[in-house]
């Protein structure tokens, strides 16, 4: 979606010249959120999740099952997989990220899934079925959101996570106790604080040893403990590389120097960068939004760049202040949320009540840095604008 976002924004901002997208998936760019939840659901195919866009207006070459392995930036250069080269003019970094794989003693292959792609969501519908027993690593977004859909789908599910709340280092403690208890109501079954230590079968996941001692028998296990950006493929270039790629407040990578560079560009979630208003460290956001809210700026930035004063009264590189944004639907519940509630120092239960539909604001030093509920979307969006990062 960044690499698309990127071509669009830069053809509406008048950019005239040659883009190349090149994809390590075989499919053209789509979807992600229905990954999790209708397209399991309904086991519908490739066109339902696919971007549409007009390819007269976007005149972009697309390389697709060909993953980038290096990139040569004093040459301008990048390789990919196959052997072929590209030199560019700019480059867009948009790679975003993998599912973050566990090896176990007992690293078996059969039975075990996760998902990011197409065709993880492809292969899991394949393996699920009523009765099946399934469970999941992970009590972060994608883990709830696939507890919910398996469960529909008449699998029963368990839930192992080593935190003690779902979601309460995004959210806070009492509005993860309050999406855990509704997912019990719904027949989830939860193990928090503790781990699972090893798989157990021959040819497949027959069950998985908990690190308390337990085992929990299933057929499929799902692993959703995070996931890993993929930026390999930018190392001996001198970039900080600690934790996705750094930039600057344009988007530019930059060296570990702190130098930026002109000509090469981050977007979505492999994109650390810092703050406007506020002294924290720089952050990478893995929000859907934020590969839209990149594309967009990048844009921008390249083009004006490329032909100055093409922009009319636009003066020179602009700050990225993104508002950040996500939501998720599991059960009957939707969780909408604006900002960066996790890095409040004070929450407050400033709408509704916790049984019901409510709405939570995220404060730090005072100020309201995000908000987040269930239901009460006219009452969240409301607060939106109030938000100060």
């Amino acid at each position: 979606m960044g690499g698309l976002r990127t071509a669009e924004s830069l053809r509406r901002f008048g950019f005239q010249d040659e883009i190349t997208i090149i994809g390590a998936e075989s499919h053209l760019p789509y979807n992600r959120p229905p990954l999790s939840k209708d397209l399991l659901v309904h086991n519908k195919d490739f066109a339902t999740v696919a971007f549409p866009f007009n390819e007269d207006e976007l005149k972009a070459s697309f390389v697709l099952g060909d993953p980038a392995i290096s990139l040569d930036i004093f040459h301008k250069k990048v390789s990919l997989v196959s052997g072929k080269e590209f030199n560019y003019d700019y480059l867009v970094a948009a790679t975003g990220l993998r599912s973050r794989v566990i090896t176990f003693p007992n690293n078996l292959k059969s039975g075990r899934f996760s998902l990011r792609t197409y065709d993880d969501a492809k292969a899991l519908r394949a393996a699920v079925s009523p009765g099946k027993r399934v469970v999941i690593l992970g009590a972060g977004f994608i883990g709830l959101e696939l507890a919910a859909t398996l469960t529909k789908l008449g699998s029963s599910v368990d839930i192992v996570a080593i935190e003690e709340i779902p979601l309460a280092a995004i959210l806070g403690d009492d509005f993860g106790r309050e999406v855990q208890r509704r997912h019990e109501n719904e027949g989830v079954k939860f193990h928090l604080g503790i781990s699972v230590s090893d798989l157990v079968g021959t040819s497949g996941v027959e069950a998985v040893h908990l690190s308390d001692g337990t085992t929990i028998d299933c057929e499929i296990f799902v692993e959703a403990v995070g996931s890993q950006p993929n930026i390999e493929w930018l190392q001996g270039n001198s970039l900080e590389l600690s934790n996705g790629v750094m930039t600057d407040q344009t988007l530019r990578a930059t060296r570990n120097d702190g130098s930026s560079i002109d000509d090469f560009f981050v977007v979505g979630d492999i994109a650390r960068f810092p703050y406007y208003s506020r002294s924290l460290p720089p952050r990478r956001i893995e929000h859907w939004n934020i590969p839209i809210e990149t594309a967009k700026h990048v844009g921008r930035e390249i083009t004006l760049h490329s032909n100055p004063g093409s922009l009319g009264n636009a003066q020179g590189p602009a700050p990225f202040n993104p508002l950040p944004s996500f939501w998720s639907d599991q059960f009957g519940i939707s969780i909408l949320s604006y900002g960066e509630p996790k890095i409040a120092d004070k929450i407050e239960l400033s709408d509704g009540s916790i049984e019901g539909e409510f709405v939570f604001t995220y404060l730090r030093e005072g100020e309201l840095v995000g908000v987040a509920g269930i239901g009460k979307r006219k009452e969240v969006n409301r607060y939106r604008t109030g938000i100060r990062l």
